[in-house]
């Protein structure tokens, strides 16, 4: 297990330090009206849940740190010569981030694999991004590039059994044993959003397209978003919409956005390490338990196959209150089955926001 732990900590310093380099750190005393550095703290957790009935069970968690910084001067970074942008009058915003994912099945007591549910299934993953919008023309493109590990060596198991410690949770997890085997995990995800309408006060509807293709996460979605309320216009900046002024001169509900966001969409899904396995491991052997004439005995065998359904839908709704350096969110997340046969999930996610 140690050897795992080294591991896991070595490949994390590395990557964070490569990315790291596309950041000018030197800047980061710098002060002013606007924003240049935002950092982000993003949980998705299906405890939080607008129904009043939190559960643990399928996606169960998307814990991320982010830091987003705008450039004052063009980039030395070799990935920012490559990464696409909106023109040459974008605002472009960076980003460098960590994020932990599990899921788990529903009884979270069971030693042994549970067939017809979610599978435990954890991984680390880095993400490098650029949010390039172009305010004049209304569009923007997004990309991610996620590289990480998946299996024991991503160390869920562990944090979530720490989590239900800390909070004094009887039900301890106790069927990480049977979570999918180490692999490697790399994406690029990127989207493209195009205003539909706006009325320059208080409502804007986005259409966005996405693709995602990688050994993690493989699918096309679309659909819009609406947001209504007190706001800045969507395609100002990224760094516009968690934040306000700093201005002295700025005064009471001037300094406020509170806005609210709507996003359904629909997604062709074509692979799922978290739902099916890693691309390049095989299934991990898994047990249960079975009674020969009335007595109780353990056997062994390789994980079943899940399957996924192509076609999902989801819709998410929330809201945003910024205020001069602070942001908080809070949204809702429906989706349908992401497995064939296999119950929906529900999750909520808070976010908080600081920027300087």
């Amino acid at each position: 297990m140690m050897g795992n732990y080294k591991l896991v900590f070595c490949f994390r310093f590395i990557l964070l330090t490569l990315l790291l380099q596309a950041m000018d750190i030197d800047q980061l005393i710098a002060q002013k009206e606007n924003p240049s550095y935002i950092f982000r703290a993003y949980e998705d957790d299906d405890f939080l849940n607008d129904l009043g009935r939190g559960t643990d069970k399928a996606y169960t968690s998307g814990l991320q740190f982010t830091l987003f910084y705008n450039k004052n001067h063009p980039s030395h970074f070799f990935l920012d010569h490559i990464i696409p942008k909106a023109g040459d009058s974008s605002v472009n915003t960076y980003g460098v981030g960590l994020m932990q994912i599990m899921y788990t099945p529903d009884d979270l007591t069971a030693i042994y694999y549970i067939p017809n549910d979610y599978s435990y299934a954890g991984a680390d993953v880095v993400k490098y991004s650029l949010y390039s919008f172009n305010p004049k023309k209304s569009f923007a493109f997004q990309t991610e590039i996620v590289a990480g590990v998946m299996g024991p060596a991503a160390l869920a198991g562990q944090a979530q059994h720490w989590l239900h410690k800390a909070i004094k949770d009887t039900a301890v997890p106790a069927g990480w044993g049977n979570q999918y085997k180490n692999d490697g995990l790399f994406n690029v995800n990127f989207t493209v959003e195009n205003q539909f309408y706006t009325n320059h006060k208080y409502l804007e509807i986005i259409g966005d397209a996405q693709i995602c293709a990688g050994t993690m996460f493989d699918e096309i979605e679309m659909g819009p978003t609406i947001r209504i309320g007190k706001m800045e216009p969507y395609f100002n900046g990224y760094m516009n919409h968690f934040s306000t002024s700093y201005s002295s001169t700025e005064k009471g509900w001037n300094k406020v956005q509170l806005y609210f966001i709507i996003k359904p969409a629909v997604q062709y899904v074509l692979y799922s390490s978290m739902l099916q396995g890693g691309l390049f491991s095989q299934p991990p052997t898994v047990t249960k338990f079975i009674y020969v004439d009335n007595v109780k005995e353990q056997i062994y065998f390789e994980k079943p196959k899940q399957y996924i359904e192509n076609y999902v839908g989801n819709i998410a709704y929330g809201a945003v209150l910024a205020y001069r350096h602070w942001s908080i969110t809070f949204t809702q997340t429906y989706s349908t089955c992401v497995l064939k046969g296999i119950y929906p999930y529900i999750y909520g996610n808070i976010t908080i926001y600081y920027g300087w």
